[in-house]
């Protein structure tokens, strides 16, 4: 992803209805937890900054540096209120698979925003699962928000609403649309942008491969990688997941091994 790429991705995220909506649950569970939290694929720093204006010691994860960059600077910005609730904010250039590096200290680890299911490499999920546990104490607790891709499997939708935002000087648009293999999603997003100023639309299209990562396969590939425990929600509002009717698949597991 270049760095307007980056820049237009976090301009469509509407950050304070989401922060809104997802952050009591994800305060609640990191609060279960204890106080320092890792957020792997941590992208833009949304979450990050957030979590430590709670208090939280925060370590994010990504391997786009032009997301991180992004995410610096909105560290930088929220510098005094993170400061004032005693909370701590750093982000990282690492894959997930390296989390061992970081040593089994963490008390939670947050995997947000459908991020699981693009690592769709042969055991490249599974690899990175590991990594996150190694990162974690024993006891720490994992928790992640993924699609709801039994629904989606079934329904196969095919065309998704358009999202836009801006920048400082341009308009966006962001169009998505998947198809969809035996084993395999393409997920098609394009981005349209052009300067406030009116002239012509440019187009930035990018591709990824998902694993249709359904709940029972979730659940299975945790306890490889050494969890167990799972609570399994629809929503932030911890409503029981419905492979028909959840929008969401949320899993909360417990690392079991040392």
């Amino acid at each position: 992803m270049s760095a307007n790429l980056a820049q237009y991705f976090d301009s469509v995220i509407p950050w304070e209805k989401r922060l809104a909506r997802e952050m009591p649950l994800l305060e609640e569970i990191a609060r279960r937890a204890g106080r320092r939290i890792l957020v792997p694929a941590c992208g833009t720093g949304g979450h990050v900054v957030a979590l430590a204006e709670l208090g939280f010691e925060v370590l994010g994860l990504d391997i786009d540096e032009d997301a991180l960059a992004l995410a610096r600077r909105k560290i930088a910005a929220a510098r005094s209120p993170i400061a004032a609730r005693g909370g701590h904010v750093e982000v990282q250039l690492l894959n997930m698979t390296d989390g061992g590096a970081l040593g089994p200290v963490y008390d939670a680890a947050l995997c947000l925003g459908n991020a699981l299911p693009s690592l769709s490499a042969p055991g490249q999920l599974l690899a990175a699962l590991h990594g996150i546990a190694a990162g974690l104490r024993p006891g720490g607790v994992f928790f992640t928000q993924n699609l709801n891709y039994d629904r989606r499997w079934k329904e196969k939708t095919k065309f998704f609403p358009v999202l836009s935002g801006q920048t400082s000087d341009e308009e966006v648009l962001l169009v998505k649309f998947a198809e969809y293999e035996p084993e395999f999603i393409n997920f098609h997003a394009m981005f349209l942008t052009r300067p406030k100023t009116g002239s012509a639309w440019q187009s930035y299209p990018r591709s990824s491969r998902q694993i249709p990562l359904f709940r029972e396969r979730m659940i299975e590939l945790l306890t490889q990688a050494g969890f167990g425990g799972f609570e399994c929600w629809g929503d932030y509002a911890k409503t029981p997941f419905d492979t028909a009717q959840s929008p969401d698949l949320i899993v909360v597991g417990e690392k079991t091994n040392p």
